[in-house]
């Protein structure tokens, strides 16, 4: 988990490239920021705005699945059940 401004946000840094990835307020995107800009992204890695046009897929989908979901959330704020 990253600590930002005193804060704590829903997010990892990505190992190779150094981009931010962070889930959305609402839960229901990925925000990527990085030198290059920043970009809106689906759980599957598709653009949905910004500068950036790309963004790695499986990281995108990590944070989407309930295994990133638990890592940032308790269990009485989980959006999902568990099966």
């Amino acid at each position: 988990m990253i600590i930002r401004n005193g804060g704590t946000m829903r997010g990892i840094k990505h190992p190779i490239t150094h981009e931010i990835y962070e889930v959305s307020d609402d839960a229901t995107n990925v925000i990527v920021n990085g030198k290059a800009g920043s970009g809106v992204f689906t759980f599957g890695g598709e653009w949905v705005s910004g500068d950036l046009k790309s963004a790695d897929e499986h990281l995108c989908g990590w944070l989407g699945s309930e295994r990133g979901e638990n890592r940032f959330r308790d269990a009485e704020n989980r959006t999902r059940k568990l099966s």
